[in-house]
């Protein structure tokens, strides 16, 4: 009993204290405001402006796209090769260097190359009067002309007959023999017999040869390009045919992507593309498709088109990823309105102008679009202002305030 008894005079004690201390609380009047109350005025609402952004509702083309990503590729990619084997001598380009078309790249020592054309053309001094020298002695031995034209007649029925499937490969070819002899010894065809026994026309040959092979000690570049994947050192000896390095023609990049079975064959060649490219700044190119693929692949139900840029800033490297926007349609004179100022409210299709710094609502009813605008068939007029940010708390007349 004395411990039920000390828990309630405690109890007792606590409750005392409470009243004591609420005592000096302050008290509530009804001179004080609610919280929240003392600052609006209900009267006074339709007094809010609302900030708003807009844009003029014009009437253009409206373009149809498709979209699609892809890898950059050079439009030539040529792997440089020497044509003779030797030692490297000199060296005018490095990793990433944009040469022009005919530029020395790359020079060969050319010294064994030289000697070789200066021994050719004494041979050919001397083949030249060897040549003279014959050319004298056998003018006596030359039949009239009226021989070898009868043969040259008898040579041309000949060939007219087997064209014409008259006579056998093997008869034309045995007669042909022997008419070509008879020509020969009727001195029509001295002057070949001349040029081969003097040595003439083999002295000839062998001098185009080492002359060749000197313009071989220079490596030039085919076409205008950037060199790549080059790791060459003065005084390295190279292999004939074997790759040197890489030139990127990078004047006229493509881009390949797939496109969906279902949208490629609304694409065609001339089609014009806008084409970004995020590594770049400002990266927005022109291009144009230059190939469908007239095949599907069967796994991926994609073909592949190819679309031509002009690199003019030669910013573009080959193996940069981008996105093209490819034209398939367009639609001429449509009256047409940002895509962001459209709104659908109880599945209807409306759009704000702003009337004397008023919001009117307006339905309207809308056509084609693609990823900017949307064609209006009726409910707005071109020349509008149409609101495209700021509009979704807004209601009929609500008084607005352009900040565009």
């Amino acid at each position: 009993m004395k411990i039920k008894l000390k828990y309630v005079l405690t109890g007792l004690f606590i409750i005392a204290l409470g009243i004591f201390a609420y005592s000096f609380l302050p008290g509530k009047t009804d001179d004080v405001d609610e919280p929240g109350n003392a600052n609006i005025n209900y009267g006074k609402l339709d007094e809010i402006i609302f900030d708003v952004k807009t844009q003029k509702v014009v009437k253009g083309d409206l373009i149809k796209k498709i979209s699609a990503n892809g890898i950059v590729k050079a439009a030539k990619e040529l792997d440089i090769v020497s044509n003779i084997n030797g030692i490297i001598r000199e060296i005018n380009v490095y990793e990433g260097k944009y040469v022009n078309k005919d530029f020395l790249m790359i020079k060969l020592d050319d010294r064994e190359a030289k000697i070789a054309v200066k021994e050719a053309e004494d041979k050919l001094i001397e083949a030249k009067v060897e040549y003279s020298l014959l050319t004298k002695e056998t003018l006596k031995d030359t039949m009239k002309n009226a021989a070898a034209e009868k043969i040259k007649k008898e040579i041309k029925l000949l060939e007219q007959k087997f064209k014409n499937g008259l006579i056998d490969k093997k008869s034309y070819e045995k007669r042909r023999e022997e008419l070509d002899l008879k020509l020969i010894f009727t001195g029509a065809k001295r002057n070949d017999l001349i040029l081969n026994k003097s040595g003439y026309s083999r002295a000839i040959n062998a001098l185009e040869r080492a002359k060749l092979k000197l313009a071989y000690t220079e490596i030039r570049a085919p076409f205008g390009g950037v060199v790549g994947d080059f790791n060459l050192v003065a005084g390295q000896y190279i292999v004939a045919n074997k790759k040197l390095f890489k030139l990127f023609d990078i004047n006229n990049i493509r881009l390949e992507v797939n496109v969906l079975e279902d949208e490629i064959d609304k694409i065609k060649i001339g089609s014009l593309a806008e084409i970004t490219i995020n590594a770049i700044d400002y990266g927005n190119y022109t291009g144009k498709v230059i190939f469908v693929s007239p095949y599907i692949n069967p796994e991926t139900k994609t073909g592949k088109v190819i679309i031509q840029i002009k690199n003019k800033d030669k910013r573009i490297k080959p193996g940069m990823f981008a996105k093209a926007s490819i034209e398939v349609k367009r639609l001429h004179d449509r009256i047409l309105i940002p895509k962001e100022a459209l709104l659908v409210r109880d599945k209807r299709n409306l759009v704000f102008t702003v009337e004397d710094s008023l919001a009117k609502w307006k339905y309207v009813d809308i056509g084609e679009q693609n990823d900017k605008f949307i064609e209006v068939l009726n409910g707005v007029s071109v020349g509008e202002d149409v609101i495209v940010k700021g509009q979704f708390n807004l209601a009929h007349d609500a008084r607005v305030r352009i900040v565009n």
